[in-house]
């Protein structure tokens, strides 16, 4: 019984941290994840509505007499850019864009960001029958989680380095096109934004990965291996079963690009991650951040 109630406290030490996740971010409840068909390439872009603007002059007539000229000029839209088709082309366009976000962005609103179970649990049978007094380890999980809600983020300067992905990092993504299962773009419905989605290939489990490296790692704040066995006590996973491993369950990202400056203005992250200690204990979560940019 001892046993059971110290690894219901090491448990509760790792739910804990996986809530809070990194202190910096928020995570309250926010607006659903949204996707496009994973086969959708985007084509010819809609019609969009000429610009028209009118041009008035104050001039003087060969009589002397003062007249108000005016002009209307219509300026149709141009395209900025070709309009990528191919899996290498989508990646390069994404990786473009997504880049310029830290070195150009004046703001970035950190809309909202939710932690979820991402599956069931799995965790020795003598834990899971103690947990059953406390609803389940799911439950119990989940209320965790549900207590680590923050509010609405506005990142500037250095923190726009620091806390948009990757955090801490210079890039926002080094994703190549072997590291994406699929690559799709749409239009938004007036033409103006080149909607992106990119879903990177899954990450077996490691407990080394760092930023930059495997798949998601090199565009997504996912939870390094590092970072938890850096904050969970030699103690706790030893009760665990050892240092944790982790893994990324193909996590994925939309982006609005501004398709006539290049410009990133809206982006979602869904970051798929497991924690696993040996075979024995799976605690497999689900990060969704909405972020809005200014330049």
């Amino acid at each position: 019984m001892k046993k059971i109630l110290a690894l219901l406290l090491a448990f509760s030490f790792v739910f804990a941290f996986a809530a809070c996740k990194k202190e910096e971010k928020p995570a309250v409840e926010g607006t659903e994840a949204s996707t496009i068909d994973p086969n959708a390439v985007a084509g010819a872009r809609p019609t969009q509505e000429a610009k028209t603007e009118i041009a008035t002059e104050v001039v003087t007539n060969a009589e002397g007499q003062t007249e108000i000229a005016t002009e209307v000029v219509t300026e149709a839209p141009t395209e900025a850019a070709k309009i990528p088709e191919t899996k290498e082309e989508i990646v390069a366009y994404f990786n473009e864009a997504v880049n310029g976000v830290k070195p150009g962005a004046s703001k970035i609103v950190h809309k909202s960001s939710s932690i979820t179970l991402n599956g069931e649990c799995q965790i020795p049978g003598a834990i899971d029958l103690a947990m059953k007094v406390l609803g389940g380890a799911d439950k119990f999980i989940s209320d965790q989680l549900a207590k680590q809600s923050k509010g609405e983020q506005v990142y500037t300067g250095a923190d726009i380095k620091a806390k948009f992905p990757v955090e801490g990092e210079d890039y926002a993504s080094k994703l190549t096109a072997d590291d994406v299962k699929s690559a799709a773009t749409q239009w938004s419905d007036d033409g103006k934004y080149l909607i992106v989605q990119i879903v990177a290939k899954s990450d077996a489990k490691s407990s080394t990965v760092k930023h930059g490296e495997g798949h998601a790692p090199k565009a997504f704040n996912v939870v390094l291996p590092g970072v938890v066995n850096d904050n969970v006590p030699s103690a706790v996973t030893g009760l665990l079963g050892g240092d944790a491993e982790m893994d990324y369950p193909e996590c994925s990202v939309i982006v609005h690009i501004d398709f006539d400056t290049g410009k990133v203005v809206k982006a979602q992250y869904v970051i798929n991650w497991t924690i696993n200690f040996g075979d024995n204990i799976v605690l497999p979560f689900k990060t969704t951040d909405h972020y809005e940019i200014e330049y």
